[in-house]
């Protein structure tokens, strides 16, 4: 199925709103805290909290502009040092870690948005604990992505599943759910495929030929 234009910007807005809402919201309140604390020491602890929600929200606002906003769509190769570092403040945010094996020898802004949302689909099979493996290469013109999420209870939701085979969850959708729709959408657009394999504890996304 293909979602109408319409439907599918309001559900994107909705997951980014989903990423951001909670390390804004604890800065919000870190800052009335110190407000109404006489406590120096609460105020230390105060400040400690706005510091690291700002930190995270940054972090999530810098990975979401590649992932969906036009610093996708920008022409020219996208400065990988950067975007490589863009993933791992994400991910630190949020669980698990990320290993690289990139032999590409730059990547297409479109390329780069591409990876954030496979990053993304990773993260969404692991468990508070788990690794991240984003394999990168270049086949002539072509560039083919793996990235395999791998950990105790690693394992793809029935509710993703059902989104990456363009089909509608049971539930509707939601902000987990589009993304995964967005992805593979954002792989056709580019003349690409992709595909997923389930095994133990252990997820693989495989995009070829973007």
């Amino acid at each position: 199925m293909l979602l109408e234009p319409n439907r599918l910007a309001s559900y994107l807005a909705s997951k980014i709103c989903h990423d951001l809402v909670s390390p804004v919201g604890a800065a919000s309140s870190a800052i009335e805290f110190m407000q109404d604390s006489a406590s120096q020491d609460m105020r230390a602890d105060a400040e400690e909290l706005l510091e690291s929600s700002t930190n995270k929200a940054l972090a999530r606002l810098q990975f979401l502009r590649y992932a969906f906003g036009s610093m996708g769509m920008s022409r020219g190769a996208a400065e990988m040092h950067e975007a490589r570092a863009i993933a791992e403040g994400y991910v630190a945010t949020h669980k698990g870690r990320i290993d690289w094996d990139i032999a590409a020898a730059s990547l297409s802004f479109a390329q780069v948005r591409v990876m954030m949302n496979l990053v993304m689909l990773g993260m969404a099979c692991l468990s508070r604990e788990g690794v991240l493996n984003v394999s990168v290469e270049q086949d002539g013109d072509t560039t083919n992505m793996i990235v395999i999420a791998s950990g105790p209870r690693a394992k793809l939701a029935n509710n993703i599943r059902t989104a990456l085979n363009h089909e509608e969850p049971e539930d509707g959708w939601d902000p987990m759910t589009i993304q995964p729709y967005f992805t593979t959408m954002i792989v056709d657009e580019l003349g690409g495929t992709f595909r997923f394999e389930e095994g133990e504890e252990q997820v693989q996304f495989h995009v070829k030929s973007i």
